[in-house]
């Protein structure tokens, strides 16, 4: 049996995310692909819940990271394909043909490796080539694509399923670098010498460029962020007809009265010099709730700045520093908080939300990273619509 008594946990709502796939299918033209992103365990949000809820709605397929995110997907029972995005480590080839997963090449060493461990293993293996954009020099540059594709050819066990880029200007919203990055892609694949085919699968947009770059889905599209609910980007105010996916709960565990002066933190900074409240009168102290949620367990808290969660449907401001494993909310104005009241830092309770948009506002990061979670967060499930919550991870 399992006992919960997390101090936090989250709840993944499998419905949302199965309608986000299918809404983001109606934006697609007929026929696209859609591969679902789960590298970093799904952003936080659970690769293998994520994934086997995917795949029986019907995605086209995964992409991860790294060879080992893709090997526990496929010891969980994972079919579908799995594109590990990150250039292929040659001391990885033989892991990568053993588990099936399709290797992404931008040097002729990593395809000799992945070449070599195929003929081992006596199967082919389908591998994607990656075009440098304006990403960290990652992938080959436009000329050298062709030298490589051409050096593919002599390669009987490696198959050139794909051909993709990541482009940068999408996530900055940025209109003329999109356009530079599109039209170099584009130019690429429109210059293949007509000895070498145009693999089946170009692909370049990911969740910010569904909004903002539609002139390069191609084939196929790599959708994380859209499809857990989470807004990358304003593109020009565009409608955002995605769901938020996940919400994270805590409760109250504690009640004290605070005096002005009082530390709550380690650092000099956290020193409570009035009552909290924004305005307040100095030297009127307050009261505050403990919750047991740290940076541990929600890395943003670490340097965590103007941010709240909601208790008895009102917002309650975090004040002083968080430790590893609590933070304290100014609950002055909510007289009626009690032990045991839920805390929200993700979600909606009430009339009041707090989305993860907010919190990467707030503290100067991405949405995508406020969920990446520590090992000690519980897991709760709902699951298709109506059904209650359950299933503790």
């Amino acid at each position: 049996m399992t006992v919960d008594v997390a101090g936090c946990h989250t709840v993944l709502h499998i419905d949302r995310l199965t309608s986000n796939l299918a809404m983001a299918r109606s934006m697609l033209d007929r026929g696209a692909r859609i591969l679902g992103v789960v590298k970093a365990n799904a952003y936080g949000h659970g690769a293998l819940a994520v994934s086997r809820a995917l795949e029986r709605a019907g995605i086209d397929g995964f992409a991860v990271d790294s060879p080992d995110e893709g090997i526990e997907l496929r010891q969980a029972g994972v079919a579908s394909p799995i594109l590990v995005m990150n250039p292929l480590c040659p001391g990885d080839a033989s892991a990568m043909i053993g588990f099936g997963l399709t290797a992404t090449v931008s040097d002729v060493e990593a395809a000799e490796a992945l070449q070599a461990a195929a003929r081992r293993a006596g199967r082919p293996a389908d591998i994607h080539v990656r075009a440098r954009s304006d990403c960290a020099g990652l992938g080959a540059d436009g000329d050298a694509v062709v030298s490589l594709l051409r050096a593919l050819r002599s390669l009987a066990n490696l198959r050139v399923e794909g051909l993709f880029t990541h482009m940068i200007g999408p996530y900055r919203d940025d209109t003329a670098q999109i356009g530079r990055e599109v039209a170099g892609f584009r130019t690429l694949i429109d210059r293949l010498p007509a000895d070498l085919p145009r693999p089946p699968l170009v692909h370049a947009v990911t969740s910010p460029g569904l909004f903002n770059a539609p002139d390069a889905r191609f084939d196929m599209v790599r959708l994380g962020a859209v499809l857990y609910g989470i807004r990358m980007v304003e593109a020009g105010g565009a409608p955002f007809p995605f769901r938020p996916v996940m919400e994270l709960v805590s409760r109250v565990a504690h009640l004290c009265r605070l005096e002005p002066g009082d530390d709550i933190g380690y650092g000099p900074a956290a020193r409570r010099r009035s009552d909290g409240r924004r305005g307040g009168p100095a030297g009127t102290g307050g009261r505050a709730a403990m919750i047991p949620v740290g940076y541990a367990d929600l890395p943003y808290l670490l340097r965590f700045r103007d941010s709240a969660v909601l208790i008895r449907g009102r917002r309650a401001p975090l004040i002083g520093e968080a430790f590893m494993g609590k933070v304290l909310a100014d609950v002055t104005d909510i007289p009626d908080a009690a032990l045991g009241d839920e805390a929200v830092f993700v979600g909606a309770q009430g009339i009041e939300t707090i989305t993860v948009e907010d919190i990467g506002k707030a503290n100067g990061i991405r949405p995508s990273a406020v969920l990446m979670l520590g090992p000690r967060v519980a897991r709760r499930f709902a699951g298709e619509v109506g059904e209650p919550v359950g299933g503790v991870e």
